[in-house]
């Protein structure tokens, strides 16, 4: 058997869907806070946390994620993430799927959330 890598073009919009998908949605179970560094200072008021989170990556900020898993009494050392960092976790997300376009152009909050976890542990740890 042969593996062969398909190259595709992601545009920042995909990762910001694929972070607000996550944040509002696939990873909210594990996911106890995020800290923001957006290279554009403080998130204007009443802009949702998960879209400056992903204008944030965009532009070269990073965001902390804070873990806390049901039931666990104590939470797990926080996670800085990287645009690269998110690049990588697509990368991982599709190599796991067998039609990678048809994945990103059909994915839902479960593959957001594999995303998310493939960014900050390179496999899927929660769920």
């Amino acid at each position: 058997m042969v593996k062969v890598t398909v190259q595709v073009e992601l545009d920042d919009q995909f990762f910001e869907n694929m972070i607000v998908t996550a944040f509002e949605g696939g990873s909210n179970y594990w996911v106890d806070r995020v800290t923001i560094n957006h290279p554009d200072g403080q998130k204007p008021k009443g802009e949702p946390v998960s879209t400056w989170a992903a204008a944030a990556l965009n532009k070269g900020g990073t965001v902390v994620v804070f873990i806390q898993e049901e039931g666990d009494a104590h939470d797990s050392p926080p996670v800085t993430m990287t645009k690269e960092m998110l690049v990588s976790g697509v990368q991982m997300w599709l190599n796991n799927h067998k039609t990678p376009s048809e994945a990103i152009e059909d994915y839902d909050a479960d593959d957001a959330d594999a995303v998310l976890q493939y960014a900050l542990f390179k496999e899927v740890v929660f769920g």
